[in-house]
């Protein structure tokens, strides 16, 4: 019986300039993704731990409890009722008047240009009619605070409770907590 002699010599180029051009390959589709943008992502939406007291006494006060600052310019708040109203209730919202919120107590929302966390924003009692409002058809701002049914002003309405979120100018949520409707 005669033994042959194998000859590998040639797999190991074959198998190196074939992971050489599989590597190329790669670090082209990787330069090519961030120079056609795919690289650099949109804005990041800050995230925020948000708290509030509804009070038809003494008012409304919303907390910055943590989290990134959030720029007051372009951020939204809205309030929701909760099931607690009943069934349908959470397809309702309204979105707060800025100019009816004060940080600290003396920077109006309307030209303050950020909630920092520790920050407390307060509604008086006198302008929680601005908490839950809409435009008519005529162009009117209307409350809905005394609604029969979704108002957080009713006496008959302490102890439910209502969904408070701050949205970018994208509609993303950048924070939202639940508050308990007292006397």
């Amino acid at each position: 019986m005669q033994m042959q002699k194998r000859d590998d010599h040639a797999v190991s180029p074959v198998v190196g300039v074939m992971l050489m051009l599989v590597v190329t390959i790669i670090i082209a589709a990787i330069v090519a993704a961030f120079a056609g943008g795919l690289g650099s992502g949109s804005s990041k939406t800050p995230q925020a731990t948000i708290q509030g007291t509804y009070s038809l006494t003494n008012g409304m006060t919303i907390t910055h409890s943590g989290g990134d600052p959030i720029p007051l310019g372009t951020t939204t708040i809205f309030v929701r009722p909760t099931k607690s109203f009943g069934p349908d209730a959470d397809k309702y919202s309204w979105q707060i008047n800025k100019t009816v919120i004060y940080t600290n107590q003396t920077q109006n929302w309307a030209t303050a240009r950020a909630f920092l966390p520790g920050d407390t924003a307060t509604i008086s009692a006198n302008n929680l009619t601005w908490v839950q409002t809409h435009t008519d058809t005529s162009g009117v701002i209307v409350s809905d605070s005394q609604d029969p049914t979704y108002g957080f002003d009713l006496p008959s309405n302490v102890g439910l409770s209502f969904v408070l979120e701050f949205q970018d100018a994208s509609g993303r949520s950048i924070g939202q907590g639940t508050v308990i409707i007292t006397g």
